[in-house]
């Protein structure tokens, strides 16, 4: 559930929406959650130009629709179309500048079973809908790359290095009396 590209010009947003094989907690099942590869196989064959791309989940409003999906080794890419307009520009500049930087899938789940650890995998779901949102349900939910603006890392690179600060009390004031 990474966002990995952003380009405004294209109004294109490409992301990873449901990483595979690993374990998210923030799920219903308090044994935690896990999406096997191919789970969402069948939807997307079916609904690969028709999935809606939401902010946070939020149904009044569309921003945009999947043009295509991709599997890879970390799970479900989706490639969206982000419509004209002032919201779209809005959801756009939030994804540029970082504030949205997590993906996430919509889905109902069709299949499921126990791992061997005790985590409920989910082997076959269908696709509602993906969402743009600022913290993802798995760890794997974050911004690689934007792209038409500054590289992610260069973005974060001064909030990694902690400031050299001088955390001695300041001196006592000295109080003359006239």
């Amino acid at each position: 559930m990474e966002l990995r590209e952003v380009n405004p010009s294209q109004r294109l947003v490409i992301g990873c929406i449901a990483p595979y094989d690993e374990v998210s907690y923030l799920t219903p099942d308090p044994n935690g959650e896990r999406i096997r590869r191919g789970a969402f196989r069948r939807s997307i064959e079916h609904r690969a130009a028709k999935v809606p791309l939401l902010r946070a989940h939020q149904t009044a409003m569309r921003y945009g629709m999947s043009r295509a999906f991709t599997e890879d080794a970390g799970g479900l890419i989706g490639e969206f179309v982000v419509y004209d307009g002032d919201p779209g520009d809005q959801l756009l500049e939030e994804c540029r500048t970082g504030y949205l930087g997590a993906m996430s899938a919509g889905w109902l789940p069709l299949d499921a079973r126990r791992g061997p650890d005790g985590v409920r995998e989910v082997t076959e779901a269908k696709l509602v809908e993906a969402s743009l949102l600022g913290l993802g349900a798995y760890d794997g939910a974050s911004m690689l790359a934007v792209r038409s603006a500054e590289r992610l890392d260069d973005l974060l690179a001064p909030f990694r290095a902690r400031p050299d600060v001088n955390l001695e009390p300041i001196p006592p004031l000295t109080y003359r009396q006239h």
